[in-house]
């Protein structure tokens, strides 16, 4: 029983997983508390920036992914790839003609 046990814990550990991090700006400034998906196929996570505009998401797979920000009732999405490796992403938010939209810099 305890070499399963150890089985379990080993398949666990070695799953894989995707993580991409990063910072969210408006402009100048960066955007704090603002609600980030990230969206790999079917696998999707949600997290929130944190005062310095920071944010970090996981999921279990990866690939080509959508990475959306919610900001003041609206949603703009930037397409992202997320590895088996961490990859960071510096993404600014814009207003343009009422609509905002979110691109990689």
């Amino acid at each position: 029983m305890p070499g399963m046990f150890v089985l379990l814990l080993h398949l666990s550990a070695a799953a894989p997983t995707s993580t991409i991090f990063g910072d969210v700006r408006l402009g100048e400034k960066y955007l704090a508390d603002a609600e980030v998906r990230l969206a790999c196929g079917a696998d999707s996570t949600t997290g929130k920036t944190d005062a310095e505009g920071s944010f970090r998401l996981t999921v279990k797979t990866g690939g080509r992914c959508q990475l959306t920000v919610h900001y003041e009732k609206q949603s703009a999405t930037v397409d992202v790839v997320a590895f088996d490796q961490p990859a960071r992403y510096r993404l600014v938010l814009e207003l343009k003609d009422g609509k905002y939209f979110l691109k990689r810099v």
